[in-house]
């Protein structure tokens, strides 16, 4: 018997569903409609600000549809825009219109929590120098800051994991 749907496809649907899931909980938003418009908002944003190039090598360890969402309606430019941190979140915000209560810096929170960790740190590592110097700070504190809080967790968790064990031997 034939199946109806490709397995790349619902391979493509459950990826998304991860990221949306992931954008969700980082971001602590109420529903997927949330994680949705973050993300289309802020991976157009941030599509935006890069050149063409970089954009496409952004965009290659994305899932089918996130990636669709990231090269949806681009118009594709020789020049990036050069926003300023506030052109930059006034951009997201716009994105983010049917979707009320999310602000714009926590809706780039969530979606480079998701990013972080889904993208491999190299391609963040090329990305950030060639965006414009005010969203590149944005960008840089933000990635900064969720790193910083996975050292966190991941600390905690070790405490954890030694506090089960007994002690420091495991006695």
């Amino acid at each position: 018997m034939r199946r109806h749907t490709p397995d790349a496809f619902d391979t493509a649907v459950q990826k998304g569903n991860i990221w949306l899931k992931d954008i969700e909980q980082a971001g602590k938003l109420r529903s997927r409609f949330q994680a949705y418009a973050a993300l289309r908002s802020v991976l157009h944003a941030l599509r935006d600000c890069l050149p063409p190039a970089e954009a496409v090598k952004f965009s290659a360890q994305m899932p089918l549809l996130v990636k669709g969402v990231f090269f949806d309606g681009w118009k594709v430019t020789p020049k990036p825009l050069r926003m300023t941190h506030a052109e930059f979140n006034i951009y997201i915000r716009h994105g983010l219109k049917e979707e009320g209560g999310v602000e714009p810096e926590l809706a780039l929170k969530a979606v480079l929590a998701a990013v972080c960790r889904h993208i491999s740190p190299s391609v963040l590592d090329t990305l950030e120098p060639v965006l414009p110097r005010e969203v590149h700070a944005v960008v840089h504190a933000t990635l900064a800051g969720i790193r910083a809080e996975e050292v966190v967790k991941t600390a905690a968790a070790a405490d954890i994991q030694s506090a089960d064990m007994g002690g420091p031997f495991g006695e």
